[in-house]
């Protein structure tokens, strides 16, 4: 009796998104660089955060990217190669919901983070992570465009990646993933420019970048002052948001 090899198992939805982004990820790849850097983290975790992490990094780094034009730059290189500066920063945070029974990673866009307060941030994040999907505005944009025919989603991803508004509509100018123990194993393939991964646990803190964009001197300095922020004025907001809680 012959013995069962096996069987063809159909490609799920959430595969196939991750086969898109991944195809458009590999044109970044050769020119990603990265650093690693440990924030001093230890006047939030002594508190009892009742607010998302993703919202003070999210916030953080926008406030950097805000002094920086660097990290607000993208090299387009269609009809002819040049960089494009934006004046504003959008971040795209990777969110794990579950789908049709399989869990997926979907992108939340957060528009000019560093003009939100944290509580703001924190209850897209958190919204985002609990009402259903359909509910949320990102989330429906995703789905639809991830549904379309084969055809017409290269389209769209090759006007997200050679189209100055398309880019930042799409994808944002940085993303941004969250990580547990594990975080010094952890690579990050994106289409973006910019890109970064935290462990709150540790303070341990990963950059990735095209190198086309900017060098390490650059890296240097920003890391430095995403510091600065952390222990400034998103700490002093951070303070000032308990105090209030406190009083009410």
């Amino acid at each position: 009796m012959a013995k069962k090899r096996g069987r063809r198992v159909p490609i799920s939805f959430a595969r196939r998104c991750m086969m898109d982004l991944m195809h458009f990820s590999q044109k970044m790849a050769s020119y990603r660089v990265s650093a690693e850097y440990t924030l001093d983290l230890k006047a939030f975790q002594k508190a009892d955060l009742e607010i998302s992490w993703f919202a003070i990094f999210i916030k953080a780094f926008a406030q950097v990217s805000a002094k920086y034009p660097e990290l607000r730059q993208v090299l387009f290189s269609f009809p002819w190669t040049y960089l494009y500066q934006y004046q504003r920063t959008v971040a795209m945070l990777a969110i794990e919901r579950e789908m049709d029974g399989e869990n997926m990673v979907m992108y939340l866009k957060i528009d000019s983070p560093e003009k939100q307060s944290l509580t703001a941030i924190h209850q897209q994040i958190q919204e985002a992570k609990t009402i259903p999907i359909e509910k949320n505005l990102s989330f429906r944009r995703f789905i639809k465009f991830n549904r379309f025919p084969f055809i017409l989603r290269r389209i769209y991803w090759w006007m997200g990646y050679h189209l100055p508004y398309f880019r930042l509509h799409y994808f944002g100018t940085y993303g941004v993933t969250g990580a547990g123990r594990g975080l010094r194993s952890l690579s990050i393939q994106s289409p973006l420019g910019v890109n970064f991964v935290f462990d709150k646990k540790t303070g341990l803190f990963r950059f990735f970048w095209d190198h086309r964009l900017f060098d390490g001197v650059i890296v240097t300095a920003m890391l430095k002052d995403l510091q600065d922020a952390l222990n400034g004025p998103i700490l002093s907001e951070f303070k000032a948001m308990r105090s209030e809680s406190v009083l009410v």
